[in-house]
């Protein structure tokens, strides 16, 4: 490949992107009905966790991604402590996780309290390698009253979470099948897929939850957010009830019947969230035209 066709698709990049010295990992655009939104959020007066907004941008996800209901939180780190929580994650448990990843996913494993173990992820996926997951658990693990367990530690192996890295999903359908045999709750880190599917399923559904992360180097931006999403409608339930203070819907009394989160979006980024929805399917088509453009270079 000449140096002339590398400089243009270099430029050819940097125009997609907007930028001039260097191509970014990704950059937010705000193409469409973000300012109108955020002004109408605003004048309103709904800014914090309460509004429209906020419903809509869960309806929307859910009904692009096919769950059956999203939760929308206030970050895609704290949207995987509470599916982890709500999977009965305990403290001293472990939780299988992969080499390659951001560090919110073993932060959200630790804040429940739980230790992350790593496994080797695939050069094919830059995902967990379901190879390698599959010689641990059968080497390094055994099976008690049902419960996985860790052969050296002997703590309780209770989740496996593998991240789909740069929105290429894993080989899910190997490593839940792992999972079922090993009795490991599933729990995708979608955080980086939103627009990925491996067959007709959207990555995220695969496992008992799944969770996206807004924040502004990924596919759609709230400036932060994230959202859990899943087909158990009563888990679902459960997800926002604890994730707005566990409080008892009333008008005015305030009773919250157990120990909560305060993990809501607020009205204002869901606002921003609605109007990244509505040009999701354009932003999704640019990313493959450029991933095209490397192929055909590479």
């Amino acid at each position: 490949m000449t140096e002339e066709h590398l400089k243009k698709i270099v430029e050819k990049i940097k125009q997609a992107f907007g930028t001039v010295d260097f191509i970014p990992l990704h950059v937010p655009k705000f193409i469409g009905n973000e300012k109108k939104y955020v002004d109408d959020t605003i004048d309103s007066t709904f800014v914090s966790s309460v509004g429209k907004y906020v419903d809509r941008f869960e309806e929307m996800v859910k009904e692009f991604t096919g769950a059956s209901a999203g939760i929308a939180t206030s970050n895609g780190t704290v949207a995987l402590q509470v599916a982890l929580y709500l999977c009965g994650v305990k403290h001293n448990d472990e939780v299988i996780t992969q080499a390659l990843t951001f560090v919110a996913t073993p932060n959200a494993i630790t804040h429940v309290g739980a230790t992350p173990i790593f496994i080797d992820s695939s050069r094919d996926t830059m995902g967990m390698c379901p190879e390698k997951l599959k010689e641990f658990l059968e080497t390094q693990t055994f099976q008690k009253d049902g419960i996985c367990c860790n052969k050296v530690t002997h703590r309780h192996i209770t989740a496996c979470v593998p991240m789909h890295t740069f929105g290429h999903p894993v080989d899910i359908l190997k490593i839940k099948a792992l999972c079922e045999e090993f009795h490991l709750t599933l729990v995708e880190d979608a955080a980086e897929s939103l627009g990925s599917y491996v067959g007709n399923t959207h990555t995220g559904l695969f496992g008992k939850l799944g969770t996206l992360s807004f924040n502004g180097n990924k596919t759609i931006t709230t400036g932060g957010g994230g959202m859990i999403i899943t087909n158990d409608i009563e888990m679902a339930k459960r997800a926002k009830h604890i994730t707005t203070t566990s409080k008892i819907p009333h008008p005015w009394e305030f009773f919250h019947d157990e120990v909560g989160f305060n993990f809501r979006l607020p009205n204002l980024n869901a606002a921003l969230g609605c109007a990244q929805m509505e040009t999701l399917p354009n932003f999704l088509q640019n990313k493959r035209i450029l991933a095209i453009d490397y192929q055909i270079f590479f």
